[in-house]
């Protein structure tokens, strides 16, 4: 009889770390696990450097924005139109 076991993925971090040093585990199951395991101490990661790169991408569009309109200002004013 054949018993299912769930995906290493789904299995919580204490557990992998358990059954690795356990040697619960054959070579191929135990370097997945180590895999998962890598996979999910970077995740905060590259939860900041998203968090960094949508911060930085916003300033960059507020300030070109900033820049577009002073430059309209200045256009205006050099041509001697009115603003509108």
């Amino acid at each position: 009889m054949t018993t299912k076991t769930k995906p290493l993925k789904r299995w919580r971090t204490d557990d992998l770390e358990t059954a690795i040093h356990s040697g619960y585990l054959d070579n191929i199951q135990k370097s997945e696990a180590e895999r998962i395991l890598r996979e999910r101490e970077r995740a905060p990661e590259r939860l900041l450097a998203r968090r960094s790169y949508k911060a930085a991408a916003w300033a960059r569009a507020f300030s070109m924005g900033t820049f577009i309109v002073t430059l309209t200002i200045l256009w205006f004013l050099a041509t001697g139109k009115s603003l509108p």
